[in-house]
């Protein structure tokens, strides 16, 4: 097994909580939250750029656009976290993230 080697400097933090039924946007369902470490968003926003230089990890997706009110297809990337296994309470779900560094292919010839 190779060795794990984190894009962060401190694990972030994922949860998914019930909405209440007055809440503004999406009564009764369900809210992502990510919580990332002020240390750790220089290296979350590095990751997210590695990502996004890397033709590999590009998908298409469907999403909606709130002003045309129509599904549209955007090129996305892929962007896997490592969560680890969640836990639940009266809030809600959640659990750790951190993801593993990433860098992407260079077409550059060695000299």
């Amino acid at each position: 097994m190779a060795d794990f080697h984190p894009a962060l400097p401190v694990s972030g933090k994922w949860s998914i909580y019930e909405n209440d039924a007055d809440h503004k946007y999406n009564p009764g369902g369900k809210r992502l939250v990510l919580r990332i470490p002020l240390e750790s968003v220089p290296a979350f926003c590095q990751h997210l750029m590695n990502l996004a230089d890397d033709p590999d990890m590009h998908k298409e997706m469907q999403v909606w656009d709130f002003e045309t009110k129509e599904n549209k297809t955007h090129t996305s990337i892929s962007a896997g976290f490592n969560a680890k296994p969640g836990k639940e309470d009266d809030d809600g779900w959640y659990g750790t993230i951190c993801p593993p560094v990433h860098k992407a292919k260079s077409d550059d010839i060695p000299f």
